[in-house]
């Protein structure tokens, strides 16, 4: 009997402990990938940039994403055939964003489960960080690729319009754009 009454004040204390802890820390990434934030297994299961393309959209080369937002709000004037390609574009990068970015949870998942279950081994180490950072890139250049189209859809005006209705200074380069 009195062992099961400790065994409850031991329990209730955990928990409120746990509880009172859970109330003080960050939003907590799922327990089968603890080395991720939430926003990071956010980021990856929805294809969102997550600063990927930083170098083009810092360079004069807007993604369709925010290039669409900007038309939307009435910022930039795109042609008909230019949204619908934009769409297009967005599309087709989202897609493949999304497959790309739940093969790298999957392969993130292995990995933490590798080291969980004591059983890493140098060898399986060595390919699955490979794995990881080769799906990384994939993910980087459907990022960047999509970023390079759209630019070449748009005419220096827009590219232009755009980065003023951002409000971020650019070191755009002479080049050819279409339309």
């Amino acid at each position: 009997m009195l062992q099961s009454s400790v065994t409850a004040t031991v329990l209730a204390l955990l928990m409120g402990s746990g509880a009172a802890l859970a109330e003080r820390q960050p939003e907590q990434a799922p327990s089968n990938i603890r080395s991720l934030s939430v926003e990071e297994i956010r980021g990856l299961r929805d294809g969102e940039g997550m600063g990927l393309a930083r170098p083009a959209e810092l360079n004069g080369y807007p993604g369709p994403a925010h290039v669409l937002d900007a038309a939307r709000a009435g910022k930039i004037h795109l042609y008909a055939e230019q949204r619908q390609a934009l769409e297009r574009i967005h599309a087709a990068m989202k897609v493949e964003a999304q497959a790309l970015g739940q093969q790298i949870l999957d392969l993130e998942a292995l990995l933490e489960a590798g080291f969980r279950a004591g059983r890493m081994a140098e060898a399986d180490l060595a390919r699955q960080v490979e794995d990881i950072g080769r799906k990384r890139a994939a993910l980087r250049l459907t990022h960047l690729r999509a970023h390079l189209l759209t630019a070449g859809l748009m005419t220096a005006e827009q590219i232009e319009h755009y980065y003023q209705f951002r409000g971020v200074a650019t070191e755009s380069p002479e080049r050819g754009h279409g339309h």
